[in-house]
């Protein structure tokens, strides 16, 4: 049988990787286990990215790689992956795509089996985003140019890319929701997908 595609979509740090690693364990813990894989769109990110997505950085004049662009993923490299993870001999039950455009870009949406957007109030992921990059989680930075990143970049691809495609969405799940109680109810869905190819 082959592996049930999940994407999970949303904004910057709205939660979908913490509940891609929920996901994952409740499939892992239900009856029977199933092994789930992610894929994580930020390593997709175009190798030249002199030759990718960038603006100008208005507090400083300098031109910086847009990374809440749908052009700073390489899509045709993650497309790749998913099909070799589906025809691998030791192929996963369960592949999760995880990361800002699953559902906006066509080349990924269209072989996922399962569609979910993880919404969270702006204020929310921002500050979320501040206290993650001030720890180092992604990029150590000053907090002056984290909030000015956020505003010029994340904020416009939200607006632009991201908030949009929800409207994709088989399910649309709230990233401040706890995920020890949603993620079982999302993988007894994908259970039931499950059976939907055999």
């Amino acid at each position: 049988m082959r592996p049930i595609i999940v994407g999970i979509a949303g904004g910057s740090a709205s939660g979908k990787s913490t509940f891609a690693a929920a996901l994952a364990n409740a499939l892992a813990a239900g009856d029977p286990p199933l092994r789930a894989e992610t894929l994580a769109m930020d390593g997709y990110a175009v190798q030249d990215k002199s030759r990718g997505p960038c603006f100008v950085f208005s507090p400083t004049g300098e031109t910086l790689f847009d990374w809440n662009h749908p052009e700073a993923f390489d899509d045709a490299r993650l497309v790749a992956d998913v099909e070799a993870r589906v025809r691998a001999q030791d192929a996963p039950d369960v592949l999760l795509v995880e990361g800002l455009m699953p559902l906006y870009l066509p080349s990924i949406r269209d072989r996922l089996d399962l569609r979910l957007f993880v919404e969270l109030d702006a204020d929310e992921r921002a500050l979320r985003r501040l206290l993650r990059d001030m720890a180092g989680g992604r990029a150590s930075r000053d907090p002056r140019f984290i909030a000015d990143y956020y505003r010029e970049s994340a904020r416009v691809g939200h607006a632009r890319y991201v908030e949009p495609s929800r409207v994709h969405a088989d399910l649309i799940l709230r990233g401040d929701s706890d995920f020890r109680r949603t993620a079982p109810l999302v993988a007894a869905i994908v259970r039931a997908k499950r059976h939907d190819v055999e």
